[in-house]
């Protein structure tokens, strides 16, 4: 694509290394994106060494003059920093920690050294993006919660409403569609819990340039050598300063730095991966159950949203397009994460470590977002309840010929004396009726015996008494998530 030069004169020039997103239009639906920008990278990087020269301040082993001044210069640098030109500048040492830390000092009074003490780039780039993957966790379990309430009022509202289940995309048996709507709840609470978990274990990443933490004990050895710290071994060391550290930061203190053991990352990335999963599998049943000719749901509709440039008769579901776009490509952005993790080698990945951070941050995003339009979908979903009896309807009394089978065939046998009689007489019926040729109401009562009456063979065919434990299921399924409550709130 060609750029007019005429086309920037009047507004502001372009940035040609900013995504704005114009090829992922479900992104900017979640605040996960803004969070997990290279602005909040920057950010996130700053705050990391910020906080470690704070912990060594507290500790005696910077002064207290230097911990302000890192702090300030990171908070100015914060908001001013080119991303363009830092991201340029990142390809030379691999990293874009290497030319911000430059940028960093460089904001220093004359003197000041006590910034990145005893670090690496890897730890101050690792404990960020644990840390920005506690942040988006968080906003994605919110809206998957949410979501998972809402559908928890749908669940109690049609936890009667007949339905025609579909199995291998036909139709099998009659359900509820409260059991559909609390089936999706339970995928989109265990995703939640999951993930709030994965997020609660994240560690900070501390281990110095081979992961033995001897640049950190050497400046410690230099700080009670020159009397900042005292040398009866009284003062701190450093396992007490990266815990220090990990409690500053909100993240959990592990036993050693995990350089090439990419657990963290690969517990987090999995979890993040089954939510936009149970976000999926909801999407992709909006989408089927909406399609004209079914019918039985229907998006939120909200102005501009799902026309058709060509068709304006259509009203596209693009909530949920959108949602099961995330879920198409979330598979394959969990295997980059875990084929890094299987690269790692030595003490230092060479290129793997590299690889994860553009796959979890996507990770985040895809979460993000399929977790904020999952919660406007259940939020606003329009469920057609006549739509689905007409439906279940159109297949008829063949539906329950499961409960007619073991109900009705004994007696047939019975009456006839003649074992196997009653499964094919309903069979029979069965084909008869699928075929367009018979009456299967009709031919049931044909081959019942007398003493079953009408009043119990119209009972025995009516799809909508034949959906098992649905209603206790969908009850189960609510207490178990602690969303029983659902059901006073829908009578107030």
């Amino acid at each position: 694509m060609t750029d007019h030069p005429s086309s920037s004169s009047s507004s502001v020039p372009p940035r040609p290394a900013a995504d704005h997103g114009l090829l992922d239009p479900a992104l900017p639906a979640s605040a996960v994106t803004a969070q997990t920008s290279d602005a909040a990278v920057v950010a996130g990087l700053l705050e990391v060494e910020a906080a470690w020269t704070q912990t060594l301040a507290e500790a005696g082993v910077v002064s207290a003059d230097e911990a302000r001044a890192v702090r300030a210069a990171a908070d100015r640098l914060a908001g001013s920093v080119d991303l363009d030109e830092l991201a340029r500048a990142a390809t030379a040492g691999g990293n874009a920690l290497i030319p911000l830390l430059k940028r960093l000092r460089a904001e220093l009074p004359a003197g000041f050294t006590a910034v990145h003490v005893g670090a690496t780039s890897q730890d101050i780039v690792d404990t960020m993006l644990m840390r920005m993957a506690v942040q988006a966790a968080g906003t994605v379990v919110a809206d998957l919660r949410a979501a998972a309430t809402a559908l928890a009022a749908l669940a109690v509202e049609h936890r009667s409403t007949p339905m025609v289940a579909r199995s291998l995309a036909q139709h099998s048996l009659p359900i509820t569609f409260g059991l559909r709507a609390a089936n999706w709840l339970d995928g989109l609470a265990r995703a939640a819990d999951r993930l709030a978990a994965a997020a609660a274990a994240l560690p900070i990443q501390w281990g110095g340039a081979a992961g033995t933490l001897a640049a950190l004990d050497g400046a410690l050895a230099s700080a009670r050598a020159d009397g900042r710290l005292p040398d009866d071994g009284s003062g701190p060391d450093a396992f007490g300063l990266t815990s220090a550290l990990a409690s500053r930061l909100g993240l959990q203190d592990p036993p050693g730095p995990w350089d090439t053991t990419r657990l963290p990352v690969t517990q987090v990335a999995a979890a993040l991966a089954d939510a936009v999963a149970a976000c999926g599998r909801i999407a992709n049943d909006v989408l089927l159950s909406s399609r004209v000719e079914i019918g039985e749901l229907a998006e939120p509709t909200a102005p501009g949203r799902g026309g058709s440039s060509a068709m304006p008769h259509k009203q596209n579901p693009v909530l949920s397009v959108l949602v099961h776009s995330l879920a198409l490509s979330a598979p394959g952005t969990l295997a980059q994460v875990y084929t890094a993790a299987g690269a790692a080698n030595e003490d230092r990945p060479d290129g793997a470590w590299h690889a994860e951070w553009p796959a979890l941050r996507r990770l985040l995003r895809d979460a993000g977002a399929a977790a904020a339009l999952t919660r406007e979908v259940t939020e606003g979903l329009r469920v057609r309840p006549e739509r689905m009896r007409a439906n279940l309807d159109r297949t008829g009394p063949v539906l329950v010929s499961e409960r007619l089978m073991s109900a009705l065939a004994p007696r047939i046998d019975e009456d006839r004396g003649e074992p196997g009689a009653g499964r094919a007489a309903i069979q029979a019926a069965v084909d008869a009726h699928l075929a367009g040729t018979g009456d299967f109401r009709a031919a049931l009562r044909q081959a019942a015996p007398a003493a079953v009456s009408d009043a119990e063979l119209d009972r025995l065919c009516d799809p909508g008494g034949y959906v098992g434990l649905a209603e206790q299921l969908v009850d189960r399924i609510l207490a178990a998530h602690g969303l029983d409550g659902a059901a006073e709130k829908a009578d107030d």
